[in-house]
């Protein structure tokens, strides 16, 4: 049987508009962006209470263990075999997923309660923790209320990178002996990857990890060229291989490593220097570094360059509207200020990144440490290309909005000594008594 269709006109005043299409689908991409932050926030609550059920778990082994016969070596590993085989989970997954449980109910009651609440996520709460483990106890408290302080700003990344520099501040050992210590841990080992392929990792000084990076980044731009296919990551990877597999040969990478001097930035507090001061140096996009290293870094250093603000070093922080091209000295103060791209969540280092007019030129921005931010190229190209739009704010934030209407809100991180925490909550979670 055949069946005839007829398609009747639509009238033109029904059609929606362009302009009304497109406002209808940002719509909705705004809505399926917000269900998803709210499922975020309810992973987080279920993921608190699966901490507060390990960490009961791992209170009743050891009590467990203190009955006769028992052993506490013997108990902790049956737990974690237990959680191992329920979950299906390898046993080393496993033991870390109660190791952070029963740290996060003991140590870090304020990182768990904005876990409960959903205010953060699980990866978060697990950067808190890797960093705080390897602190004092007696210092922890102070620790993640600093570490947490605008989390809700911070990627899981973001927060690691941050928690790191704040752990290294407020380590009660000091830097340089940590250092010595930490350095003997140096090494180079392979990880087997799919597809004929390897990951080579190498554990260095950061400083010297930094001079690497650096050098290998320097290859990757030098070799470009109008015909190369290659990517730029591609690029550092295939120069990383011709230095130290030949070396000795005429290759182009080899010829231009000779010419090629790291760049790495220090700043070292001058009383420091003076030795009346135990400040720490900092590296930058890295953090705090032993004073040894820095102050041989200075003492090496072919030039210093005075980043303090203030009328006495006549730094220029703003060349009006009297030259569109940034100076180096202001243009080293934003790469230095920012650390890292200013898009939300992106932490390409802004020494790799453009140095953007928040305000464009074009429209009367003038170039001036208030109106500039490093924004990575995939960024850069983003805020003029598509309708996310960003505004400059007292003290360097930005405020970025994206096409569907979401705010976000992006500042330069910290610089110097950790503020003083505010007063810590008291452990709520676990009772002392045992569960029988």
């Amino acid at each position: 049987m055949n069946a005839s269709v007829i398609f009747e006109p639509v009238s033109t005043d029904a059609t929606p508009s362009v302009v009304e299409t497109r406002e209808s689908l940002l719509r909705g991409i705004g809505a399926d962006a917000d269900a998803v932050a709210v499922i975020q926030r309810e992973q987080a609550v279920l993921d608190a209470r699966a901490v507060l059920h390990l960490a009961a778990a791992a209170r009743k082994s050891t009590w467990l263990a203190k009955l006769p016969d028992g052993s506490l070596e013997h108990a902790r590993r049956s737990l974690v075999a237990e959680v191992a085989t329920t979950l299906g989970l390898p046993e080393s997954t496993a033991a870390q997923r109660i190791d952070d449980a029963e740290m996060l109910c003991e140590s870090l009651p304020v990182t768990l309660d904005a876990l409960t609440r959903g205010d953060l996520t699980y990866r978060h709460a697990q950067a808190v923790v890797r960093q705080a483990r390897s602190l004092p106890e007696s210092a922890r408290g102070e620790f993640e209320v600093v570490a947490l302080a605008n989390v809700h700003r911070q990627t899981p990344t973001q927060l690691s990178t941050h928690a790191r520099v704040v752990r290294e501040r407020m380590h009660p050992e000091s830097i340089d002996v940590r250092h010595r210590e930490a350095r003997e841990e140096r090494a180079v080992w392979l990880e087997k990857e799919r597809d004929g392929m390897a990951t080579l990792v190498c554990h260095l000084p950061a400083v010297a990890a930094t001079a690497i990076d650096d050098t290998l980044d320097q290859l990757g731009r030098a070799l470009r060229a109008p015909d190369e296919t290659r990517t730029h990551a591609q690029l550092r990877a295939d120069s990383l291989v011709e230095l130290l597999l030949h070396r000795d040969g005429d290759s182009d990478v080899v010829t231009r490593a000779r010419g090629i001097t790291a760049n790495i930035a220090v700043t070292v507090p001058v009383l420091t220097l003076l030795g009346r001061s135990a400040e720490p140096a900092e590296l930058h996009g890295y953090g705090p570094i032993d004073l040894d290293t820095a102050r041989e870094l200075t003492a090496a250093a072919p030039s210093l360059l005075r980043i303090l603000i203030d009328p006495i070093t006549s730094q220029r922080l703003s060349v009006g509207r009297d030259r569109y091209k940034v100076p180096a000295d202001l243009r080293a103060a934003v790469i230095l200020d920012d650390e890292t791209c200013r898009f939300p969540g992106c932490t390409r280092n802004a020494d790799r990144c453009d140095l953007d007019h928040v305000l464009d030129w074009a429209k009367g921005g003038d170039s001036s440490l208030a109106n500039l931010a490093a924004l990575c190229r995939r960024h850069h190209t983003l805020k003029h290309q598509t309708d996310w739009t960003v505004t400059a704010a007292p003290n360097r934030a930005l405020h970025w909005t994206s096409p569907s209407g979401a705010r976000h809100i992006t500042d330069p991180p910290p610089h110097g000594p950790a503020p003083s925490p505010p007063a810590r909550p008291a452990l709520q979670h676990l009772a002392d008594d045992p569960p029988f």
